[in-house]
């Protein structure tokens, strides 16, 4: 049985609707992050799927 590792982190995204940086959830999967599937825009209540990333939280 292999044990799931959690690879979420809160990020900032770029609303491609009313042009806001707003938080996001990313799932770090992979060679390039993602927005988590299903997340809304807490403004204008759009799809944030589509978002580019802005900032990916990493230790220094």
């Amino acid at each position: 049985m292999k044990a799931l590792i959690d690879n979420r982190t809160l990020g900032q995204v770029h609303c491609p609707i009313c042009t806001h940086t707003v938080p996001a959830d990313l799932d770090l999967r992979g060679k390039q992050p993602r927005v988590v599937a299903g997340q809304r825009c807490p403004r204008c209540g759009c799809s944030l799927e589509v978002a580019v990333i802005v900032q990916v939280p990493e230790a220094a």
